[in-house]
């Protein structure tokens, strides 16, 4: 499905659904949607972190601490984390869900949903890199992206969630609204 096809679920500020929208038609400044962030962590508990490709529209080049993305309609969050941890980086895995939260910035109004999973190339294979969406896969300490002093960009609403796993959230691991 290419990004003109993509509808997208809106969402209120208490994160009830209230629609959808085609990506193309999307206001991402003003409509509240649902994204799903994964933590994907490696066997040496570092996090895999996504340079973006340089044509992406929102942050491009930036570093991407999680894998996601929007919420398309028909989805549930969890179906969601699942394809786009399939797209992203061609691999399948156990996801835990750390729970929601709400933030908002420039470019973006987001209820989003936070899984962290274990990568193995053991037992996955090597990733499979989704060339449009990803330029580079970094393995980082949660410490080192923390402490970063702008030598790396990272997107503003991957590193809320960062914050947001980091101090335990502040809505509570519910099960999946939709």
């Amino acid at each position: 499905m290419s990004n003109t096809d993509e509808v997208i679920i809106l969402v209120d500020d208490q994160n009830k659904v209230i629609g959808d929208v085609p990506r193309r038609l999307m206001n991402f400044n003003s409509h509240y949607h649902r994204v799903t962030y994964i933590f994907v962590f490696n066997t040496s508990g570092h996090l895999l972190v996504q340079k973006r490709a340089d044509d992406k529209a929102f942050c491009p080049s930036y570093y991407g601490i999680t894998t996601g993305g929007v919420v398309e309609k028909g989805e549930s969050y969890i179906d969601s984390a699942h394809r786009e941890l399939q797209e992203e980086l061609g691999i399948n895995a156990e996801l835990e869900s750390q729970g929601v939260f709400l933030t908002e910035g420039k470019g973006f109004r987001i209820w989003g949903k936070i899984y962290t999973c274990l990568y193995d190339p053991e037992i996955q294979g090597e990733l499979t890199l989704q060339s449009k969406e990803v330029a580079s896969i970094h393995e980082m300490s949660i410490a080192s992206i923390l402490e970063n002093k702008g030598e790396l960009l990272f997107t503003p609403d991957s590193m809320e969630a960062l914050h947001q796993y980091v101090n335990k959230l502040t809505y509570p691991k519910d099960d999946d609204p939709l």
